[in-house]
Order: C-alpha cells, then sequence, then structure tokens
C-alpha cells in the first residue's frame, strides 16, 4: 500500500507526487505468515489423495525449496515423488517403494527440508533430522543431493561416515540439525561424542531400508533405535521395501502408509532395461569376461564380483591385458578419499570399465551406464534388481547382463521369474573368446605379488559360494577348483582351510543328494607332498568309484526332513582325524621311549661293550639331574679357586708397582720391564679365566724380580 502525501509543481512545470512507503515487515514475521499459509494447504492433500501434480509448483513448499529445486534443474516429479511427497509433508510414516532409478532420493529430502522448516529449526535445536544409509557411498551422494536443494535454508547438514577424522566430527556434529551416516558411524558417534543427544529428532530416514534392517545392520541398528525419540516420523525407501512385521514393530511405526509405484507393474524393474543371462563353466568366466570388455571399448560398464579380493585381481590382470578401455576398482578395503575419487572419476567418464563389490550395488547414481555386468550370481533376486538397477536410471536404456554356472542356473531363473525380472538366456559367440589363460600364468610366474593375488581371489569366492545360505543354488562341493585355478593362473589351487573343517560338519538334507554328490580330498601320498609344498588340491567328482587310498567324507550325522538325526558308528566310515604336535608328544610319552639313548660301536660295525668305556656309557638315555648336579657342583668350585688365584696375583702385581724402582744394571732390563707392563695391562682388561694366563703372570712376576 502506497499514500500519497502532496503534490507540487517542478522546475519546468511539471506534477510531481512524492510517495511514503510502509515499514517493512521483519523477515520472521514473513516467514511465519509463509509457514501459515504452506501448513493450510496440506488439508488439501490429506483430503484428496488424487491431486493432479504434475510440477513441483503443484505442491505447497516454501519459496526457500523451490527455488533449490528450479537450480537443481528439477521441475516435473515422478511417479514416487507425487505419491510420497505430500504424505510425507502432512507427516505420515510411510513405507516407499519404487524401481531403480526413480528418484526416490528426493521423495524424502523434500519432506525433511519442509518438517525443520515449518519448526524453525536452528542450530541451537541441535539434531533433527536423521539419514541412514548402509554404504558411504549411497550417504555421499545423498548429501549431495540435500546441499544443492537445500542450500537457500539456514540449517546445518553434515556427512558422518566411516573413513574420516572421528574429532573433526565430534567437533561439529553436536551443531549439526540433519545429518547423513552410515549405521556404524553414528552409533561410534552415540558411544563416544560426548554431549550427542537425539532427544529432539523429528524425522528419521532409511534409505534402502531393507539392507539396513537386514542381519548385517541389526545390532547396530538395534542400539541407534533405542537412542531415538519414540515420538517422530519415519521414512522407509528402497527398491525392494521391507514388510517384515518385526522390522516394523522395531521401528514403532505409526500407522504406516505403504507406497508402491510398480505393485500393479508387470515387471519390477525397469521397461527400457533389457535383460540377459549366460552360462559358462566356471573356468572360462574370466575369458568370456575379457571378450565381453574387449568387444565393448566404447560403453561405459560396471562388472559386479563378490568379493574385494575378486575386483583386485581382476583389475590387475585386466590392466595388464589391455582391453582397449580405461579400468577402475571400487571396493570396501580402500581408503575413503580413494573410494570418493574413483566415484567421481568413473561417474564423469564417457567410456570407462568399473570393477566393483556390492557396496555400488545400492542407490548410487552412476549416468549414463550402458551396461551392468554381474560376473558372479548375486545371493538373491533382490540383489540382483539393486545391481542391474545402476543401468536404464530416469527413463534411459540400458542392459544388463547375468553370469551363471551351470549348476545356478535353473534355481536362480526360477527365483527371477518369481520376482517378476523378465530375463532372456543368450549364448556365448565361441569365435569371438580370446583365451587369457596363458597370459594369467605368466602374470603369475614372473610376479609374486600377483600370484598372491591369485591365490586371495581362489579363496574369497570360494568362500562367497560356501557362505551363500541359499545352497539350491549355490553348491560349493561342485565347483571344479583345479580347473578354476589354473584359469586363474595357478598351477595348483591354494589350501582352502574351511573347507576341510567344513568335512567335519557336512551333512546333507536328502539322502538322494548323499549318494549322487561325494567330498573327495586326494589320496595320502599326494596330500602328503602338497603339505610340504604349503597348498591342498581338492576334486570335487560326481559317480565316481573311489580307491581305498582316498580320504572319504563320510557323515556322522544324517538330518531327514522329520528332523531326526541318524548317527552312524560304523569304523570303517569315521573320518581321519589331524594329529596335532600336543597329541604326538603324548603318543611318545605313554610309548615310555628311552629318548636320547647313546649308542658305541666298535670297528667292525658292531655294538661295544659297556666295559670297554667309562661310566658315561652306562647311561642309556635322558638326562640324570643327579649327575647333572655333582658336575656343576665339582666346575663350580673349580671356577672359584681360579678366580681366587687371578685376584691374589693381580694384587701383588699391584704392590710390586708400587714398591721404588731398582736401579738398572743394563740395557736389556728396559725391555724386560716394557714387557712386564705391557703384559699386566693385557690382564687387567681381560676377562677370561684360563690357567695359561696366570702362568704368563707369574713368569713376569719373575722376571721382575730377577731384576
Amino acid at each position: 500500500m502506497k499514500k500519497h502525501a502532496r503534490v507540487y509543481h517542478g522546475d519546468k512545470g511539471k506534477k510531481k507526487t512524492t510517495h511514503f512507503k510502509e515499514s517493512k515487515q521483519p523477515a520472521w514475521k514473513k516467514e511465519l505468515k509463509e509457514i501459515e499459509t504452506v501448513t493450510s494447504e496440506y488439508d488439501v492433500l490429506e483430503a484428496d489423495d488424487k491431486l493432479d501434480i504434475t510440477r513441483f509448483d503443484d505442491i505447497p513448499l516454501s519459496k526457500r525449496t523451490r527455488r533449490g529445486l528450479e537450480e537443481s534443474k528439477f521441475y516435473e516429479p515422478t511417479l514416487i515423488q507425487r505419491e510420497g511427497i505430500p504424505l510425507g509433508l502432512c507427516g505420515q510414516d510411510i513405507l516407499g517403494a519404487a524401481k531403480t532409478g526413480s528418484g526416490k532420493t528426493l521423495a524424502f529430502l523434500i519432506p525433511v527440508l519442509e518438517k525443520l522448516w515449518r519448526e524453525r529449526w536452528s542450530s541451537l535445536d541441535g539434531l533433527g533430522a536423521l539419514l541412514v544409509s548402509p554404504t558411504r557411498e549411497l550417504a555421499y551422494q545423498t548429501f549431495e543431493v540435500l546441499r544443492k536443494v537445500g542450500k537457500y535454508h539456514d540449517f546445518s547438514g553434515g556427512l558422518v561416515i566411516g573413513g574420516k577424522d572421528l574429532k573433526v566430527e565430534q567437533n561439529h556434529i553436536l551443531r549439526t540439525n540433519i545429518v547423513v551416516c552410515t549405521p556404524g558411524r553414528l552409533l561410534q558417534h552415540m558411544d563416544e561424542t560426548p554431549n550427542f543427544d537425539c532427544g529432539n529428532l523429528k524425522i528419521l530416514v532409511l534409505d534402502e531400508a531393507d539392507r539396513i534392517l537386514d542381519l548385517g545392520f541389526k545390532t547396530a541398528m538395534n542400539a541407534i533405535i533405542e537412542n531415538l525419540p519414540m515420538d517422530r516420523q519415519t521414512l522407509l525407501y528402497s527398491a525392494t521395501q521391507t514388510k517384515s512385521v518385526q522390522d516394523l514393530a522395531r521401528l514403532s511405526l505409526k500407522n504406516p502408509k505403504y507406497i508402491s509405484t510398480y505393485e500393479m507393474s508387470a515387471t519390477i524393474t525397469p521397461k527400457q532395461l533389457a535383460q540377459s543371462y549366460i552360462v559358462c563353466e566356471l573356468p572360462q568366466k574370466l575369458c568370456v569376461l575379457y571378450s565381453f570388455l574387449h568387444n565393448h571399448t566404447k560403453s561405459k560398464t560396471i562388472v559386479f564380483f563378490s568379493s574385494c579380493k575378486q575386483v583386485k585381481f581382476t583389475y590387475e590382470a585386466f590392466r595388464r591385458l589391455r582391453p582397449g578401455v580405461p579400468l577402475m576398482a571400487l571396493y570396501g578395503k580402500q581408503k575413503q578419499l580413494r573410494r570418493v575419487a574413483i566415484y567421481n572419476d568413473f561417474c564423469s567418464r564417457e567410456f570407462a570399465v568399473l570393477f566393483c563389490t556390492d557396496i555400488a550395488a545400492r542407490g548410487l547414481d552412476f549416468p549414463a551406464v550402458h551396461w551392468v555386468v554381474q560376473a558372479d550370481c548375486p545371493e538373491d533376486a533382490n540383489t540382483y534388481v539393486h545391481r542391474a538397477g545402476r543401468t536404464a536410471r530416469f527413463e534411459k536404456d540400458g542392459q544388463a547382463l547375468l553370469f551363471l554356472l551351470p549348476s545356478e542356473e535353473e534355481k536362480f531363473v526360477e527365483q527371477l521369474q518369481a520376482k517378476k525380472v523378465p530375463i532372456n538366456k543368450i549364448e556365448v559367440n565361441p569365435k569371438k573368446l580370446q583365451p587369457i589363460q596363458g597370459k594369467l600364468e605368466a602374470f603369475c610366474a614372473q610376479d609374486g605379488e600377483m600370484k598372491h593375488w591369485a591365490q586371495k581371489s581362489f579363496i574369497s569366492y570360494v568362500r562367497s559360494v560356501y557362505l551363500q545360505s541359499n545352497k539350491e543354488v549355490f553348491n560349493v562341493h561342485l565347483l571344479p577348483m583345479n580347473e578354476y585355478a589354473l584359469s586363474l593362473g595357478l598351477v595348483q589351487p591354494p589350501k582352502v582351510r574351511f573347507l576341510q573343517k567344513a568335512k567335519k560338519k557336512f551333512t546333507t538334507r536328502d539322502s538322494d543328494v548323499d549318494s549322487d554328490v561325494d567330498l573327495v580330498a586326494e589320496d595320502v601320498e599326494s596330500e602328503t607332498d602338497e603339505t610340504k609344498m604349503g597348498t591342498t588340491s581338492f576334486n570335487f567328482r560326481q559317480d565316481e568309484k573311489q580307491t581305498e587310498d582316498e580320504d572319504f567324507l563320510t557323515l556322522k550325522k544324517t538330518v531327514y526332513p522329520t528332523g531326526d538325526i541318524v548317527e552312524d558308528s560304523t569304523n570303517e566310515t569315521r573320518k581321519r582325524k589331524m594329529s596335532s604336535k600336543i597329541s604326538q608328544a603324548k603318543k611318545l610319552v605313554n610309548k615310555k621311549l628311552k629318548l636320547n639313548t647313546h649308542v658305541v660301536f666298535d670297528d667292525g660295525d658292531h655294538l661295544a661293550d659297556k666295559d670297554e668305556h667309562d661310566s658315561e656309557s652306562d647311561f642309556e638315555g635322558g638326562i640324570d639331574v643327579s649327575k647333572v648336579k655333582q658336575v656343576m657342583k665339582k666346575r663350580d668350585k673349580d671356577d672359584k679357586k681360579i678366580e681366587r688365584e687371578r685376584v691374589r696375583s693381580l694384587h701383588k702385581a699391584k704392590r710390586l708397582k708400587s714398591k721404588p724402582k731398582p736401579k738398572k744394571v743394563a740395557d736389556d732390563s728396559d725391555d724386560q720391564e716394557v714387557s712386564v707392563r705391557l703384559s699386566n695391562v693385557e690382564k687387567e682388561e681381560s676377562s677370561d679365566t684360563d690357567n695359561n694366563y696366570i702362568e704368563d703372570e707369574q713368569l713376569a712376576l719373575h722376571l721382575l724380580t730377577s731384576t
């Protein structure tokens, strides 16, 4: 509103009007008014669940959030955002499930910002929002999106993950309003950071909730939840959302709203994602992978393995083979700064290959990825969905390729089909395969470190298969160990200790499996030879008659479906126990063997008579303590006697030196005195008590008196 005060004519006859503006309102009053206006529109969101939302402008948001969205070039919300953001703004607990690459991050970040904005949160209020992610990379990515969208808000945000300086985080976390973290690091701050309080927490977000709530983070999450207030809003988002009653009870959700954007869809994966799988033997896996990368040098590819050591070995091996495309490796044992640098480098490149573990399988947004190759079979269908979701994001095209062993094909494909994952089988063109086994053998022979990586890769893969809970898909007893070791460039397979221990606990669930599959070790002679070399080889054979010399794996207990356990008491099928050093020593003691026996032969190679030798030859073996004590006492007396004589001689020599020197008789005496003094000095410096030195000293005294 403007008010006219007066009108007057200027110098040139023009009429001018002066205006008096009303006094400006304070910023906090304007913000309070904006909060009331935005909050009043939430009633419409609750009343009408099917609002026509096509742009972010259709959602009642603060000016600060709108400005951050516009500068970040977010204009039109996705399906999960259109359904999740209104419910989050109204304070509802949410279970959100959406396909990979559908924009779940913004679906929970916007309600977090708006929640604290309505509460007029400040740094003095402490922690107001907690965002928990399963991996450091996902937490880092979420924090970067938060910085862009919430840059015009007055909140303070912090990234709390492992691999960073704990003391630096402790200095800032007390003044942080929004914390993006991993479970382990957050629990460490709860235990070690003084005055870190979560009592004022308003909203909790679990990104990739099914992964955070599973057994891997169960202990840490239970401890974290105990420190959080019950009166809070909770948002759970994932591509494979959990519906476990136990998980929901742990979080104390209040009438949660379940949102699923693919529940009525024909597939759980994006429509633009082309999915296929190939079946290859384990020894041919690296050869097929190298040939694939060599023929797709103009693509951006992510290759997933089961373990860190496999990623390390494959990266080092392919780096020497030079497939014609930049190679990178991302796995958990790298330092945090290195992991962030590799992530940013891969995102910025147009063509590259990234070897990684499942730390990159969830939530990470790699732009313009053409291929996702799963070199090792994932543990379940959910893991497959998350891995394949690194491509075909935000309605872009992408392709996923899965490697399966013949023993894994049938059951795992059934699990994918049950999960509504469409996948096709393709064949490998044998003409385009490039064998690399000979080169890998040369690398391992030339470089000891390369051989070490190959051995670790072998063991880690076998361990990953052995530890899988889905035994219908993964069977470690069917792996061709010798051939797989040769494919890595190793002459012999490394010693797998946990498989040896597994023999003792090996049981079968079905009697048919017992008759079809046997775990067989090498014969006793080859085992002893290989043990000297530090390696042990295993063969996993089917339907073969075993010889008597071979070491069988036999069952001591058979578990039937009814739960009955039958003991096997036959001695013929009992496994030979590995003898330890203690057990060997006990056996020798029980046999009462006479050790250290002294035997003497004559010139004719016959045992000599005892009378021909001294009394010591009568001693048959062992240590006679009484005789040793007598000998030690005798030697002790001799040593004391020698020492007394040495001290006396030194005292005599000292007294003789203190006497006045006699007159010189001849020139030869000078030489004699010099020799005497030199000999005395040597005797004082020496610590030897041999009798020869005493005789020399007495001779020197005699020469001195003769002068």
